[in-house]
């Protein structure tokens, strides 16, 4: 029907009308499906996009997308048996930055530490902004030991490149994918028991 109706209106303008604006006159004009369309370009579709993926501050997945590709790659490691591991950490004492230097260094100090993750894990490692002050990565095809060594990475360059300027530390929890968690879900909560071990610690 739309391609019938563009070659009309092709015919009547006696030009070649192009199938995008068809499509929005068939759907707005004629059927009164679209009644307020509005005509948005591919590059602000695109950014549209990037802000309901990644959270605004840290530029990292949000929460809600991390679970989405996260459940790909357990129904991936269920299937193929491909090794799965999942790092949590959390800034310690963060709300004390935040007290003593006030939320816009705090803010520094996650955008920062952002930056490190994302540009220390590999480009197939899923990074995210947990929330608050809480980071995951998601580490397909990666065993624990390996999960591991990208942490003592991570912990490393903390130190020698204070986020923010501000020294801080983290707690790091690392879990693999075995017949323990046979959910997603299950290996979050053992990555965030260890993380947790690691802060009383």
């Amino acid at each position: 029907d739309i391609l019938r109706h563009k070659y009309e209106m092709s015919s009547v303008m006696k030009r070649n009308i192009r199938i995008s604006v068809a499509s929005l006159d068939y759907l707005s004009n004629l059927k009164g499906e679209l009644p307020s369309a509005v005509v948005i370009g591919e590059t602000q579709m695109a950014d549209i996009v990037r802000l309901t993926l990644r959270d605004s501050l840290t530029r990292l997945f949000n929460h809600s997308t991390f679970y989405q590709k996260a459940e790909i790659e357990m129904k991936r490691h269920s299937r193929y048996g491909t090794p799965l591991s999942l790092i949590m950490m959390d800034i310690d004492d963060f709300k004390g930055i935040n007290d003593q230097y006030g939320h816009r260094t705090g803010d520094r100090v996650l955008a920062d530490l952002a930056v490190i993750v994302d540009s220390t894990a590999r480009e197939t490692d899923i990074c995210c902004r947990y929330g608050g002050e809480e980071f995951t990565v998601l580490l397909p095809a990666t065993h624990a030991e390996q999960a591991q060594e990208l942490a003592e990475r991570l912990r490393v360059l903390v130190e020698q490149h204070p986020p923010g300027n501000c020294r801080i530390t983290l707690s790091i929890g690392i879990a693999e994918c075995d017949e323990t968690t046979p959910t997603f879900q299950a290996l979050v909560d053992k990555a965030d028991q260890a993380m947790y071990q690691a802060k009383r610690s």
